[in-house]
């Protein structure tokens, strides 16, 4: 799988946000290269886990939609005709 590279200017909003964050719910303070150091560490562990679980999210609704196409064409199938 190909490492997840996000634009320079959303990283930089995460790193903003994440150093907002640690610092007002934790006390933590941290510079912005040891936040970016995080961040990427958080992404590196997170992608495989975030990534399969959208590839079952999207299996299953590919699998309940092939469902539903089923049922609309067995309901277009053609009985029978008998001759009277």
């Amino acid at each position: 799988m190909k490492p997840l590279k996000l634009p320079r200017e959303e990283k930089e909003l995460l790193i903003d946000d994440l150093q907002g964050h640690l610092d007002m719910d934790h006390g933590i303070t941290l510079g912005r290269l040891a936040t970016e150091q995080l961040i990427d560490y958080m992404f590196q562990q997170l992608t495989a886990p975030i990534y399969n679980q959208a590839i079952e999210d999207a299996s299953r609704t590919m699998m309940e939609r092939m469902g539903s196409l089923e049922d609309d064409l067995y309901a277009m199938k053609i009985t029978k005709i008998t001759r009277r």
